[in-house]
């Protein structure tokens, strides 16, 4: 076996007693965390209600292909504290796609929620924003959407009262 020379051991033990030394010694003390923003849309009752279904959220998915008009979707919770959701997707005056399903609610850390759901194309549809009134009740969504007979997805906005 060979010796380990002293000097190998001296160094990382001198660094340790120096960051120990700061840490007691008082170096400037880091900065206090920033207050958490308030949480918007990070309960499954801040899309769908608490006591009564809320009110759907109705909008517009832009269409960016060529030759075909932007269209109307609807987003209505069917119960209250459920994930339960109805999406409706007007194709043209005489055809609406329809399709009832649970979203799948997540918080990110910027204390907001994001919710993905069904659709009728069976790809989900998932939001990328949500806006919040005084409270933590959802009053406004964006995201992206697949819709039937176009390629991609596409931006949707969707509001309520």
């Amino acid at each position: 076996m060979h010796a380990i020379p002293a000097r190998r051991h001296a160094l990382p033990a001198a660094l340790l007693a120096l960051a120990l030394t700061g840490a007691l010694g008082g170096f400037a003390a880091a900065p206090a965390a920033a207050a958490a923003p308030a949480p918007c849309g990070t309960k499954v009752s801040d899309f769908t209600g608490t006591v009564v279904a809320d009110a759907p959220f109705k909008g517009k998915i832009t269409i960016t292909e060529p030759g075909f008009a932007d269209r109307d979707i609807t987003l209505t919770p069917v119960s209250p504290n459920s994930s339960l959701l109805n999406i409706e997707i007007k194709i043209s005056d005489a055809e609406t796609t329809s399709v009832t399903g649970n979203f799948q609610l997540r918080v990110n850390p910027l204390n907001q929620g994001r919710i993905n759901f069904p659709t009728y194309t069976g790809m989900p549809g998932r939001t990328t924003g949500v806006a919040c009134n005084l409270t933590s009740r959802v009053v406004a969504l964006t995201g992206t959407i697949h819709t039937t007979g176009v390629k991609g997805e596409m931006n949707f906005t969707a509001t309520r009262t």
